[in-house]
């Protein structure tokens, strides 16, 4: 920042009463900067607003605090300012809870050394408030600099109104004279605005209005705070930095921390550090996204997955700027589900783009410049590439996440040390399993891979399955096919615990054996929903083979009671999510999992009608279950899908209403019992006929064998 200097032969007043250099006018007064102002008899500062306007585009949009220093900082950049200086506490909350003991006061400061303004520009510009700045000016870049401004709807001077209710301005700017740049100082409250709608509100001009600077600039003051935390100084810095996408020599912003008296702590703007895994960067400049119409539009950038899933929000996901500003940030451009590569996309992927013709003819950014209006024509193009470039990172970054997460295992798991330890010389043995336990972690994050239960267990499945050549050559033909390799041969083998048996006879009876349970039940025609309920939330590889993930036992339970217990504080009414260990109360539904996915599986019995009254209710619940997830982010972030699912034999009872609501919304679905058991029978005929001829130790049946004829799959005798 630089220096504010006095006139020759003056003495230097304190910071607070020389901001850019200000020398008080003749003869001084001892009035406080933020006092006002001596009248004069004629209000210097006038500004026509209404009480809606300050509410929606004030106080309602930015309820942040890095949201309102970003356009702040924003107007400082269009105002041709080379250095910002934002002074502010860090980590405290800035105002007290009611009846609690007062804090600070706090006062937030933004400094800068742009071309500032004239008390002529203050009623002009700054108290004009939505108007297009680029139609005022008749250019789209800033005065001196030529920088794309970032500015456009004139709401952004609303913003601090987000967290405070007193607003002061002091501003230099305007030709120079033989005594400097005259100051313009207001102060604007936010009562004062709400007082009256249809009259001319007058700002309170301060006390050094009218007097004159050595330098050009502005400082914005910010006080009588609303109950908003302000982000300790790593967090502020990369929500600040996560907001600009803009690099430039003559452009630095710093925060300072006033809470640090002794030892001043500060930190510079800069690039944003993402821990990038190796391999995976698509550079996107060469690519351009194509309107219905044919049009061209440049793009630049990057994607690529992260090393671990991002926590935090300014971190994860998609950030879109447009002339240096973020405007839109996404996970995943809105794609559907059941691509490949899906969950590492959702949990990995980050990226930076950048598309300045989002900002220049027509205006399809949203007000609060926060996100792209997707519904027009170009948003809609922008989607489209988006999804079309994530399909092909997914596929390109499944080697490079395998890699790392296969080293990952290996470290945690210590496999080849063990291996030579158990079985000292046999290469062979040693190579399959590796190979085993290799396919087994080729679909899991690395979050997964650091549970040493979870750990153990693929260990132990792998030394099972890697002596058997016939399971081991099934293993690789699945992950040649399936996302999730791991969790289909769970959902064969983890029931039976395999891993503890080493015994797959005792593997395939047990399979027989549930599924054989399934099929009386089913065939049963009166069987009451507590039995199904049980067997599917014991067994849920029933429903489909990926419901079955290893190692989040201890999530799900936490999910589960969480929500019971946040449904009863807001409904006031009890919830059950689970069949087992809960046989005096009948579950409102069951909760079932697959990595990154939460099911609500609402059980009827045989040959049940589904009502709306059932089918609404649980929907109601999707909604509940994604509110509960989205306020608590420590746990929504494992599970980003949500999902209902019906099993219920009829729906002819249902309205159109809801069976139009069940089409539109790929959440839902709805199976039949039977349905259901020919799905599972198909599932696992293969794999059972896999298995019996390794128990004959024949080697020579194959899947194939088993098409031929559905009673040789061996169900309805155990093995």
């Amino acid at each position: 920042m630089a220096q504010h200097n006095t006139h020759e032969g003056e003495e230097a007043a304190p910071d607070e009463g020389t901001l850019f250099g200000v020398v008080p006018p003749q003869p001084a007064g001892s009035h406080d900067a933020a006092s006002p102002a001596p009248s004069t008899g004629e209000a210097p500062y006038a500004m026509r607003i209404s009480r809606l306007t300050v509410d929606k585009l004030g106080i309602k949009m930015y309820d942040r605090v890095s949201a309102v220093l970003a356009e702040v900082i924003a107007n400082a950049y269009d105002a041709d300012a080379e250095n910002v200086q934002v002074s502010l506490p860090w980590g405290v909350f800035l105002a007290a809870k009611p009846g609690a003991a007062p804090v600070g006061p706090y006062e937030i400061s933004i400094k800068d050394d742009g071309h500032g303004m004239t008390a002529a520009e203050v009623n002009s510009n700054y108290l004009t408030v939505g108007s297009d700045r680029r139609k005022r000016f008749g250019k789209d870049s800033s005065r001196d600099k030529d920088r794309p401004v970032m500015g456009r709807k004139g709401i952004g001077k609303l913003a601090p109104f987000g967290i405070c209710e007193t607003v002061e301005v002091i501003t230099a700017g305007g030709l120079k004279t033989d005594n400097g740049y005259e100051v313009a100082h207001l102060i604007l409250s936010l009562n004062d605005i709400l007082d009256d709608t249809d009259t001319v509100y007058h700002p309170t001009p301060g006390s050094l209005n009218g007097s004159w600077s050595a330098e050009h600039g502005t400082t914005i003051k910010l006080r009588d705070f609303r109950r908003k935390k302000v982000p300790t100084g790593q967090e502020l810095h990369r929500q600040l930095s996560a907001r600009f996408g803009i690099q430039r020599m003559d452009w630095n912003v710093e925060l300072c921390n006033t809470e640090e008296m002794l030892i001043p702590e500060s930190l510079h703007l800069g690039e944003l550090e993402i821990d990038i895994l190796d391999d995976t960067k698509m550079i996107l400049d060469d690519r351009c996204v194509e309107t219905e119409s044919g049009e061209k539009l440049p793009i630049s950038g990057w994607l690529a997955y992260t090393r671990k899933p991002y926590k935090d929000e300014a971190m994860a996901g998609i950030r879109i700027f447009s002339r240096g500003k973020i405007v839109a940030q996404t996970r995943d451009f809105m794609i559907g589900s059941g691509f490949h590569g899906e969950y590492s996309i959702r949990s990995y992927l980050v990226g930076e783009i950048h598309a300045e013709w989002l900002d220049q003819n027509e205006d399809l950014i949203r007000s609060d410049r926060q996100d792209i209006i997707w519904s027009s024509e170009v948003g809609d193009a922008l989607k489209r590439w988006g999804q079309a470039v994530i399909r092909e990172l997914a596929k390109r970054g499944k080697t490079a996440l395998a890699k790392q997460t296969w080293t990952d295992f290996e470290k945690a798991s210590s496999l080849g040390t063990r291996l030579e330890e158990e079985a000292p010389g046999d290469k062979q043995y040693q190579e399959s399993v590796k190979q085993a336990a290799r396919l087994l972690v080729t679909d899991r994050d690395r979050e997964s891979v650091s549970n040493p239960e979870h750990v153990e267990k693929i260990v132990q499945l792998a030394k099972t399955i890697g002596p058997h050549k016939s399971l081991l050559e099934a293993l690789h033909e699945v992950s040649e096919v399936s996302d999730s390799p791991l969790d289909i041969v769970l959902g064969l083998f983890q029931k039976a615990r395999i891993a503890e048996m080493y015994s797959l006879g005792q593997v395939a009876a047990e399979r027989i054996e549930v599924v054989n349970r399934l099929q009386t039940l089913i065939e049963n025609g009166r069987t009451l929903e507590q039995p199904l309920q049980e067997l599917l939330e014991q067994a849920p590889w029933l429903l489909a083979p990926e419901w079955t993930p290893l190692g989040m036992n201890e999530s799900l339970e936490r999910v589960r009671k969480s929500f019971e217990v946040w449904y009863h504080k807001r409904e006031g009414v009890s919830l059950v999510t689970s069949a087992i260990n809960r046989h005096r109360r009948e579950p409102d539904f069951v909760l079932l999992h697959d990595s990154g996915t939460l099911w609500i599986v609402e059980i009827k019995r045989m040959n049940y009608h589904l009502t709306d009254q059932e089918y609404l209710r649980a929907v109601n619940y999707l909604s509940d279950l994604d509110t509960f997830l989205n306020e608590n982010p420590t746990l929504g972030h494992q599970f980003p899908i949500r999902k209902l699912t019906f099993i219920a034999d009829h729906i002819d009872r249902l309205s159109s209403v809801s069976i139009s609501s069940m089409h539109n919304d790929r959440r839902i679905a709805i199976r039949g019992w039977h349905e259901l058991l020919d799905d599972t029978l198909r599932a696992h005929r293969d794999f059972l006929a896999r298995v019996e001829s390794v128990r004959s130790d024949t080697g020579t049946a194959q899947p194939e064998d088993a098409d031929e004829d559905d009673s040789s799959s061996g169900y309805g005798e155990p093995a």
